[in-house]
């Protein structure tokens, strides 16, 4: 039986750019290898060195306060799409 297929490496959250919470919180999960926050935006993408850990902490950390922030953490494979609803969301929600 082959292995399950995971595709969440990296994991993208939306919420948070403060790269050092986001770091100590997603370490407990696995090892970190790169943290990536684009300068003026409040979404970060978080590398797993392993691809199961990313899965384990997407599920774990996802709707959860990192650094007194709520964040969503999902699929980084899938990132234009959820940072565009994401934007959405913040715009109707002004």
């Amino acid at each position: 039986k082959p292995p399950r297929p995971v595709h969440n490496n990296p994991c993208l959250v939306l919420g948070s750019s403060e790269e050092e919470a986001l770091k100590e919180a997603f370490s407990q999960y696995g090892s970190v290898s790169e943290t990536f926050s684009p300068k003026g935006q409040n979404f970060t993408f978080v590398h797993f060195e392993d691809k199961y850990d990313a899965e384990k902490a997407m599920n774990a950390l996802n709707n959860t306060k990192i650094g007194g922030k709520q964040v969503k953490v999902t699929d980084g494979k899938c990132a234009n799409r959820e940072v565009n609803e994401w934007r959405a969301s913040l715009l109707r929600g002004k």
